[in-house]
């Protein structure tokens, strides 16, 4: 029997009720004291809704209405395990080798050492690829540009502004051999997402559409949020980060045109709902409701340590063991900075999104959380200075069995 999401209550699944309610307290606190203008969480344990409210506001506008529970938020990188949800079931369709090479989905692939780089090795960020906002992107796009690039015919099915990316760095720079260190990179997942527009045959949000947010009733997730949805999109001020409406490289993921891209990196628009029926779906090991989304094995393969023994480059800082799976961070004894909380238990799934979105996996405790807050403040290291790892420690303490 499959589990599904209801609401109940915390004593039902083994969860202090007192603690759920302090979980709650600090979430209003947070948005009171001006640590975030915007949030929203869903957590559950064993398929029952122990918490799933809004605090804030919709945008930073005088008179701004109220969050609600169901407002959209840009979840950003938390887009990458639905990309991978994509390309796992290619796999399980018989029209993808993870362990083939990229060049032969893609073949404009080009420069030293790409020959070696598999399907894997992008879904693993081991490609070698720096992020695209790093020195090696940024001339390498400057140089083609300055000697005359000219843009090929956009494919009816693809977005302009992702041909255009792709188009620039088909013979994009590495800054690493293949499988040698994982770099977090948007180009992989780009590269993953034109891997499923060309063997689907169609866009990333008809693809989506039906093959996971319908069967899983995850109605109000786009990859291309439509115009009569717009409106329910949480924004940001200007001034903050990930706001800047006239950002050359990434303007502000609240606008129309981020809602119009449909970026397989970042670019899914969702709820903290939603994406809990999504994470129920992982822990049911593929299925849910009367849909099939994977098979056990292919969650298996995704959530699994994919590359083991190998570092971590994770925006100017080095990790010992990455513990990456095909789409997920793998809980291991590595310490990320700000990332997870303390008391989650290894082998615990998650995934965060610039902005403010996380979500996590708790397999051991069957639990499923999101937790979505507009982050006001970063580092210099571009670390999200956002309180989803107390929330995650207070929601962790509350299983009491």
């Amino acid at each position: 029997m499959t589990t599904t999401l209801r609401p109940g209550s915390p004593e039902e699944v083994g969860m202090l009720p007192e603690r759920v309610r302090y979980a709650r307290e600090l979430c209003a606190r947070w948005v009171q004291e001006g640590h975030t203008p915007s949030l929203s969480v869903c957590v559950a344990r064993r398929g029952v809704i122990v918490l799933h409210e809004a605090w804030g506001v919709l945008g930073p506008e005088e008179g701004a209405p109220s969050l609600k529970a169901d407002s959209i938020f840009p979840i950003m990188s938390v887009t990458k395990p639905i990309t991978a949800t994509l390309i796992l079931q290619l796999v399980e369709d018989g029209l993808l080798g993870l362990n083939r090479p990229a060049k032969d989905y893609l073949p404009e692939l080009s420069g030293d050492g790409t020959d070696d780089i598999l399907v894997h090795h992008l879904l693993t960020h081991t490609t070698g690829y720096p992020w695209h906002t790093d020195p090696p992107m940024l001339e390498h796009a400057a140089r083609k540009q300055q000697a005359g690039f000219k843009l090929p015919p956009c494919p009816e099915t693809q977005h302009p502004t992702i041909h255009e990316w792709l188009s620039l760095f088909w013979d994009g720079p590495r800054v690493a051999g293949v499988g040698q260190v994982m770099i977090y990179s948007a180009h992989n997942y780009h590269l993953l997402g034109e891997i499923v527009r060309r063997l689907s045959g169609r866009g990333l949000e008809a693809q989506a559409r039906e093959r996971i947010f319908d069967p899983l009733g995850m109605h109000d997730s786009y990859y291309v949020v439509p115009a009569r949805q717009s409106g329910r999109v949480v924004q940001r001020a200007p001034e903050i980060p990930f706001g800047d409406p006239d950002n050359p490289i990434l303007p502000c993921i609240g606008s129309r045109q981020w809602q119009e891209t449909p970026d397989a990196n970042g670019g899914v628009f969702s709820t903290p709902l939603d994406m809990t029926a999504f994470g129920q779906m992982i822990l049911n090991r593929g299925r849910y409701h009367a849909a099939r989304i994977l098979s056990p094995a292919a969650v298996a393969a995704m959530t699994r340590d994919q590359i083991p023994g190998i570092k971590a480059h994770f925006f100017n800082k080095v990790v010992a063991h990455a513990s990456w799976g095909y789409g997920w961070a793998v809980e291991s004894p590595s310490k990320w900075p700000y990332f997870h909380g303390s008391l989650g238990p290894p082998g615990t799934l998650s995934h965060p999104g610039a902005g403010g979105a996380m979500f996590w996996i708790d397999r051991a405790h069957e639990l499923v959380g999101a937790y979505f807050e507009v982050t006001t403040r970063v580092t210099e290291r571009w670390e999200l200075l956002w309180n989803f790892d107390l929330f995650q420690n207070a929601i962790t303490a509350a299983v009491d069995d």
